[in-house]
């Protein structure tokens, strides 16, 4: 990739290029050192804008996660909230899998990105759910967003050849050994991930605000 020499250094460029470069090389490949050559600057320059690797990394999780867009929130109740919000963070990291690990393992820990937890939290209060079960929500939900999205997502979240994601594995199971499996066989061809992932969703809201239906 030829670096971009004419345009002016920012913080908002550093974080884009890395995220580029890991959907492009895998999250091994993310070095100073060749993001640096890929902004056509010297790895020294990045240090300006970010304070060290683990900053920069952190600083990529923000840019992702900030990017799930919230809604105004004089036209959606709290749980509406939450639902698109969960559905926006999930269309972020299906488009960025090699991303996947390190948002799985990195605590949301810049100001940007504590910002969208202060806001979750406090919907989650207008919710009806407060204290310590207030944050026990926003982990449960936060974890089967990034859960799902990395079980879906494959092989492509650490670089592996791709093959069948859930049950479409299961076609090949032999009836003796694996009964139960075989005989949901006719069922997969409904199967669909993104239905899945309503429901779990919808299951984790009934559990934590008394939903009915």
């Amino acid at each position: 990739m030829k670096p971009e020499t004419n345009k002016p250094l920012t913080r908002q460029r550093v974080l884009e290029e890395a995220l580029r470069l890991i959907d492009e090389e895998g999250l091994e490949a993310c070095s100073m050192r060749k993001l640096g050559a890929r902004l056509g600057v010297e790895a020294m320059s990045l240090y300006n804008h970010v304070k060290n690797k683990r900053a920069l990394l952190d600083e990529v999780v923000e840019l992702l996660v900030v990017q799930a867009p919230l809604p105004d929130r004089s036209e959606v109740t709290p749980l509406e909230e939450l639902w698109i919000f969960a559905h926006a963070m999930r269309d972020g990291l299906r488009a960025h899998p090699r991303v996947l690990p390190l948002v799985a393992a990195s605590p949301l820990r810049t100001p940007g990105a504590l910002l969208i937890l202060d806001r979750l939290l406090d919907t989650i209060h207008r919710a009806g759910v407060t204290g310590v079960k207030s944050i026990y929500v926003l982990q449960v939900i936060v974890g089967y967003v990034i859960g799902h999205t990395l079980v879906q997502t494959g092989g492509r979240a650490v670089d592996l050849e791709p093959g069948p994601s859930g049950p479409s594995a299961w076609r090949q199971v032999p009836a003796e050994a694996y009964p139960r499996l075989h005989s949901l066989l006719p069922e997969v061809a409904q199967w669909n991930p993104e239905h899945e992932f309503d429901f779990g969703l919808h299951a984790l809201f009934q559990s934590f605000f008394g939903l009915d239906g």
